[in-house]
């Protein structure tokens, strides 16, 4: 023991200072690797543009006289690159940043500003919304209401402005907006779109379920043609669902399925559990074999595998029921729930109980001690213990069979 101790104090201090030593590296980005970003802004026409705010991964700096700038200590990697000027429009360009280079902005290494009007800011909105850019988008949006408060584009304004405040989560803003381009500019190309938006800020933001099935109601009788139609009525069935009203929610999934592609695919799964819950069992199980059967590669196929399994055996179609677990543990392997919470132990438990009700007890066993050995920490979806139901099993079968 005495060996083990010539570290003493010594030795913990030097340890305790390369370890101070290897936290600071990381607090001051020692691991990050960085590269420069060089270029040109010039007007349309071709002149330089001199004071431009060039913006990348919280560097930023203004353009030159010539219109050149140079960006130091940007992080490597795909990077977006803001160009801002009072007097021309937005724009954004992706970039990628290689270690201890000097990197062009693009090939040609300029970058070109439109003059700014309504139109080509209101286009930049549009493209910054699309890659994801909220709060800018936000903020720009609010700049352009202000400078042109009489524009035919303010509607579009509104409502990007408003969907941007739906992701941001901001929903009494949102609201107000998606209402206006709604109520004042019905002719827009984004109506249907803010009607759907307005509906979901009710459901996912408020938790108004009702007003929200009244609102994508009123996107389907408003707006017949709109594109948005089927998710519509997918929506109003998940609300109905969420409500309980189980045949509600179904009947509005049956309407779905008239759209195809993926909202058929999603109703068919959302159909099944209905049914389900209807204790339509038969039904439910046909509907999850439709959907393993069609689509067997989804995020989902494993879900409609085992729930396949489930609802036959609440049929007491046992034998059935064993094979559509045995199944999910073969065609899924490594599937999982939508938390990461492993499918097949539960699929394993329950083809157990299938022997079981069949009275095949020592395969069962078999299978109980198959899952305590192979998943150890086996979970049901909602986190609960199912190692804990396995061990409960063998000791009914130890004490009332064998």
């Amino acid at each position: 023991m005495r060996g083990k101790s010539k570290i003493g104090v010594y030795g913990i201090l030097i340890a305790g200072t390369l370890w101070v030593a290897f936290l600071a590296g990381c607090l001051n980005g020692g691991f990050l690797q960085y590269g420069s970003l060089r270029g040109r802004v010039l007007s349309v026409a071709g002149a330089p543009l001199d004071g431009v705010l060039v913006e990348v991964a919280n560097r930023s700096t203004l353009t030159l006289a010539d219109g050149s700038f140079l960006i130091d200590k940007v992080p490597t990697g795909k990077r977006y690159v803001f160009f801002s000027h009072s007097d021309y429009a937005g724009r954004v360009l992706e970039v990628d940043i290689a270690a201890d280079t000097i990197c062009d902005v693009n090939p040609e290494g300029v970058v070109y500003l439109a003059e700014k009007t309504p139109q080509t800011q209101r286009d930049f909105l549009f493209e910054i919304y699309q890659l994801g850019f909220y709060e800018r988008v936000v903020d720009e949006a609010n700049s352009f209401l202000v400078l042109y408060p009489q524009d035919s584009l303010q509607g579009d304004v509104l409502f990007v402005r408003g969907a941007s405040l739906y992701y941001l989560e901001e929903y009494a803003k949102s609201v107000a907006d998606l209402n206006a381009v709604i109520n004042s500019y019905p002719e827009s190309e984004f109506a249907d779109d803010a009607q759907y938006l307005l509906a979901k800020s009710y459901g996912e933001g408020y938790g108004d379920y009702y007003r929200a099935i009244s609102e994508y109601r009123r996107l389907i009788e408003q707006y017949p043609q709109s594109d948005l139609v089927g998710a519509a009525y997918y929506e109003i069935g998940d609300c109905y669902y969420i409500l309980g009203d189980y045949f509600g929610a179904y009947q509005s999934y049956q309407q779905v399925q008239e759209f195809g592609g993926e909202l058929e695919r999603k109703s068919i799964y959302a159909i099944g559990h209905c049914m389900y819950k209807l204790n339509n069992f038969l039904e439910a199980a046909r509907y999850f074999d439709e959907y393993v059967s069609r689509y067997p590669n989804t995020d989902l196929s494993d879900d409609a595998q085992y729930f396949e399994g489930a609802a036959l055996y609440r049929a007491e179609r046992f034998s059935e029921a064993l094979a559509a677990f045995e199944a999910c543990v073969e065609r899924y392997p490594q599937g999982t729930w939508y938390n990461g919470i492993a499918i097949a132990p539960a699929a394993l438990f329950h083809k157990g109980l299938c022997l079981e009700r069949l009275q095949r007890y020592a395969e069962a066993y078999q299978i109980y001690l198959y899952i305590i050995k192979n998943y150890p920490g086996a979970k049901w979806a909602d986190g609960s213990s199912l190692i804990k139901s396995v061990r409960f099993r063998i000791d009914w079968l130890n004490q009332s069979v064998f």
